[in-house]
């Protein structure tokens, strides 16, 4: 039985994957492959046994998988912070455990600097009450978008809580467990650091050192993520692994014996882990060692592929929904490849920087299925960037991290020295990853796959890794790859294979998105980008340092998701934000070959600079009038409005009709009374299946005439939920139902897509009501 407890692993995976996200073609791998290896091992009764007894426990076992309680009545909360504060702009948030032993996220908005300063003297462990009101936590309303409903549900959280008011009557200090010192020095840690280090180093300091990545810069966050070496930053074995050599090496030198200085680093790993964020990764990482030094303690030996499967199961014990956690699969999913690698194909280098170059592949080949699945693309710089930047995390950016911190604890003057030039060379090497991802291939976005995609990626690496085992033929195992590399080929060409087409309204806020993708991917449209601000958030008490953007943060995922390489059209309706604010972000992210303008006058000051910033990268820009049309196969699009001489800014909207999956649809920007007047004047009847009400539903927009003129079947409203303007007016929405018409809106059914094949389709929510 011993040295396969990985089997047990696999079992305890195909029951948590099945409890709680059903069956699918991935779950069904992972059952065959349970069932293959049972079946190679039905002389093992015992394992074979276990393997049962594990899949039964974890399948079944209520204390996982209770329902989520009901959503309390009660308009007051009482109980300890249980997470570090997070201060963003005036936004507080933080995990509240209450008195009855759950856990709830506490959202706020400081409304004046009072509250502000007394919002910076929240700590760890302070016991709290509060009045306000409970709300269940938003759920995931784009199609590919994070799902933050469930992420907090991982974390055992199911409600968010909103308090009336935030002062220093509120919390008080308590006396803190041990585990809670621990997170109060690691919270104490944090805030001494963006106190007194410099904004260019404090961020990659915080990251290496605590594992919290909130003050790094955005972009430079995401240079590190697009080109494959995000990693890095994440505290894991390398980290856990230079703190126990360091621990080591000290106290062997004053004298301490061997296993005194094991038993020591038992005793402090677990507490590192906490210090550094107890991230799955890092837990995973110190328990490896924790296992590692009781078995050399102890005299014990201990199969390396069964120490990692006991962390996995007790990990698993501890949160079975650690399993959605990309940080968690990626951690135990790299780490078994190199064990399992170890004694065969890394065992036969002997070069230093063979062995850094197989295991870079090694770990890049396994990883990038699960990386496409959650990221939707990958950098072919990804390897050559981790051959430069571990050695440089490894041997100087990670210990020198460490010495800066503890030496300006103890002789700050030092410490300063120490910046200066650590400042310089962490600043070259972010320059150069700003360099790199401005490079060809620095990004491939292959869209998110289906579930089958990725078994074919990990049937075609296993193929790739039995014969690197097997053959020290280069010849041989370059041919092997071919596998893999037909799967990518299938999975990037995956779109322009598929008969079908899809029109989907994004759900901007209050605002307007309209995502047009033909058949066999024969152009890609992009009626209107949104752009809110976000309600709450008082940027003249403090600046928020990262702020939701509707273009980098819906869009641009929504687009890789869906594996759009270029947007052959970008049509921005008219020139309000609201519309035309989520472009910004398309720039050098996407490619835009023509971006569609009326032919009005461009009066605003953003209008000018948009389309300016749009014409210095090369892209076409058209405007267009009534009478403008084009054609795509069975596809047609026409231009009813503008003529270039409405007097307000809403009728100059673009306004679209357009068939599309055997229905005509209507696109009316924010069109109003007037412009609609003018349109049925000059069409008197159009034959519309689906519009797009114009000004997400306001009274002054889809008055009758425009409704009996184009009779349509569905009306579909973007609109921001709890929206100031309060759209959609009810007259507008009275008007709709009178006629039957069914109405789809992103306040309620989140974002709302039309899926088509041969001139048929549906219509699909992302919202279910």
């Amino acid at each position: 039985m011993f040295g396969k407890i990985y089997i047990l692993v696999i079992a305890a995976i195909c029951s948590v994957i099945l409890r709680i996200q059903g069956f699918h073609s991935f779950s069904l791998f992972l059952m065959l492959a349970l069932i293959f290896l049972l079946y190679r091992n039905k002389h093992h009764q015992l394992l074979n046994i276990s393997a049962v007894i594990t899949f039964v426990f974890f399948y079944i076992n209520p204390f996982y998988f209770t329902p989520p309680p009901s959503l309390p009545t009660h308009n007051s909360i009482v109980g300890q912070i249980n997470s570090i504060p997070n201060l963003n702009g005036n936004k507080l948030t933080f995990e509240l455990k209450t008195t009855e032993n759950e856990n709830v996220q506490i959202n706020y908005f400081a409304k004046n600097s009072e509250e502000l300063t007394h919002l910076q003297t929240l700590n760890y462990g302070n016991k709290c009450f509060f009045e306000g009101t409970y709300k269940e936590p938003p759920e995931s309303r784009n199609f590919y978008s994070f799902d933050y409903k469930e992420y907090l549900v991982t974390r055992s959280i199911y409600f968010q809580f909103t308090p009336k008011t935030v002062s220093n009557k509120n919390c008080e200090e308590k006396p803190l467990s041990p585990l809670g010192l621990v997170k109060r020095y690691r919270q104490a840690g944090i805030e001494y650091m963006k106190e007194h280090f410099p904004k260019e180093s404090k961020g990659i300091i915080i990251s290496l050192v605590f594992g919290d990545r909130g003050e790094m810069e955005r972009e430079i966050l995401q240079s590190y993520q697009s080109l494959g070496i995000i990693h890095l930053l994440a505290v894991s074995g390398l980290h856990v692994g230079l703190v126990s050599a360091f621990v080591y090496f000290v106290f062997i030198r004053i004298g301490m014996t061997k296993e005194r200085t094991i038993d020591l680093l038992i005793l402090l790993l677990p507490i590192y882990a906490i210090l550094a964020g107890g991230a799955p990764s890092v837990i995973r990482a110190a328990a490896m060692s924790v296992v590692v030094l009781i078995t050399i303690r102890s005299r014990i030996k201990i199969n390396p592929l069964d120490g990692i499967s006991f962390v996995f199961l007790g990990l698993l014990l501890i949160n079975p929904f650690y399993i959605l956690h990309i940080g968690f699969q990626l951690s135990f999913i790299v780490s078994y490849s190199l064990i399992i690698s170890s004694n065969t194909i890394l065992q036969r280098y002997s070069n230093w920087l063979a062995q850094l170059l197989s295991v870079t592949i090694i770990a890049q080949l396994i990883s990038f299925p699960l990386i496409i699945y959650h990221f939707y693309e990958i950098s072919l710089w990804s390897i050559p960037l981790n051959l430069v930047y571990i050695p440089f995390i490894t041997l100087f950016a990670l210990p020198l991290a460490f010495i800066i911190f503890i030496s300006h604890l103890i002789f700050p003057t030092l410490s300063s020295i120490l910046l200066i030039f650590y400042e310089w060379a962490v600043g070259f090497a972010h320059l150069c990853l700003e360099i790199v991802s401005d490079l060809p291939l620095s990004s491939l976005i292959f869209g998110k796959p289906p579930l089958i995609i990725v078994v074919l990626y990990y049937l075609a690496i296993g193929v790739l890794f039995y014969v690197w085992e097997k053959s020290r033929s280069v010849i041989r195992i370059l041919k092997s790859s071919t596998i893999f590399f037909v799967v990518a080929l299938v999975h990037w060409h995956l779109p322009y294979l598929t008969n079908g087409g899809e029109v989907t309204m994004l759900d901007v806020g209050q605002g307007d998105s309209i995502y047009i993708e033909l058949p066999r991917r024969k152009a890609v449209y992009l009626i209107d980008t949104g752009g809110i601000v976000e309600v709450g958030f008082r940027q003249d008490l403090v600046k928020r340092e990262k702020a939701f953007d509707v273009g980098r943060d819906v869009l641009v995922p929504f687009l890789k998701a869906k594996g759009v390489r270029k947007i052959d059209k970008l049509i921005l309706s008219h020139g309000h934000y609201d519309h035309t604010g989520g472009a910004e972000a398309l720039i050098g992210k996407m490619p835009v070959q023509m971006l569609l303008y009326g032919a009005v006058p461009i009066e605003g000051q953003y209008e000018k600079y948009l389309l300016q910033s749009f014409q210095d990268i090369g892209t076409n820009i058209l405007f267009v009038k009534q009478g403008d049309y084009w054609r795509v196969g069975d596809n047609k699009f026409a231009i009813l409005s503008p003529y270039g001489k409405e007097q307000t800014t809403n009728d100059r909207s673009i306004v679209i009709y357009a068939n599309i999956g055997g229905l005509n649809w209507l696109f009316t920007g924010d069109l109003e009374v007037e412009g609609e007047k003018r349109l049925m004047s000059n069409y008197e009847q159009l034959n519309v299946d689906v519009l797009k009400v114009g000004h997400h539903g306001s009274s002054t927009s889809t008055n009758d005439f425009l409704l009996n003129g184009t009779n349509p079947d569905y009306a579909l409203i973007s609109l921001g939920r709890n929206n100031l303007y309060g759209h959609p007016h009810k007259d507008v929405i009275s008007r709709l139902k009178q006629r039957n018409i069914n109405i789809l809106r992103t306040d309620t059914h989140g974002a709302v897509r039309y899926v088509f094949k041969n001139n048929a389709g549906y219509f699909e929510t992302m919202i279910k009501e």
